[in-house]
């Protein structure tokens, strides 16, 4: 298993509760952000930027390797 003690993926801010996705943490202030950030909000396109990162950044990875 990764370490569950590694810092969050958006704010860097390290040994703080919160969610793994991907292998990645996500600490809970930042998930709250997430969590209530509407279309309209400046930084929604930010957030959905990191978690694209987080969540698809494996893959192209993995695509490269093949190429």
């Amino acid at each position: 298993m990764k370490d569950i003690n590694k810092s969050c993926f958006m704010c860097g801010k390290s040994d703080c509760d919160g969610i793994i996705i991907n292998g990645e943490k996500i600490c809970k202030a930042c998930e709250e952000k997430i969590v209530r950030t509407t279309i309209t909000d400046s930084n929604y396109d930010v957030y959905k930027d990191e978690l694209k990162l987080i969540l698809f950044n494996e893959h192209v990875k993995v695509q490269l390797k093949k190429e």
